[in-house]
């Protein structure tokens, strides 16, 4: 990512990364990601492409900014060393706030873009790298008879179990029913 997340932007740099990851999300709820171009997004933002260029590599790093950036202020807490089962809580809390705010965007997104398709791909991928970030966070100093990483893989894709769920199947789960299986399903 050329944008490093954890940074403070200026106002401007607030306001172009606000604008491109605004559009692309506008353009997602309308049409599948594969066919969604950075000509696009600039054309329908109202930028040149030099200044998308800038900031983003491509449209995958819009995303995978956006991504991190959102989870980020959702979960600030993300870099600090926790206690395994205030990790898990916290997070489960900050999905299911994000999820609340934005259920009609997702919803859309998902109409537009299936589970085998490159976004819901690209988001595995990115829910993993976070995942990994959260697992180092809350596994430092600890010994486990079984790698970390294989915990965190499989509680993140417990999480994107549950968003394929709600967003594809049209499930509902409360927040205590998620903090509930996830502390059943990774009682460590």
């Amino acid at each position: 990512m050329k944008l490093d997340y954890r940074t403070e932007l200026s106002t401007s740099q607030k306001r172009t990364t606000k604008l491109i990851v605004g559009t692309f999300f506008l353009l997602l709820s309308k049409k599948s990601f594969e066919d969604i171009t950075v000509r696009e997004i600039c054309r329908a933002s109202l930028i040149p492409h030099s200044t998308f260029y800038n900031y983003f590599d491509d449209k995958y790093d819009v995303f995978r900014w956006a991504f991190y950036k959102t989870f980020y202020e959702y979960y600030p807490e993300m870099d600090l060393v926790m206690n395994h089962y205030d990790n898990i809580d916290l997070a489960a809390e900050r999905v299911c706030d994000f999820m609340d705010q934005h259920k009609g965007m997702l919803r859309k997104v998902a109409a537009h873009n299936p589970p085998n398709g490159a976004l819901y791909q690209l988001l595995k991928e990115v829910a993993t790298e976070i995942g990994q970030i959260l697992a180092r966070n809350c596994t430092r100093d600890k010994n486990f008879d079984f790698p970390y990483e294989v915990l965190f893989g499989t509680y993140i894709n417990g999480f994107l179990e549950m968003f394929h769920q709600t967003f594809y199947q049209g499930k509902t789960y409360s927040r205590e029913q998620i903090r509930n299986y996830m502390r059943d399903l990774y009682d460590v």
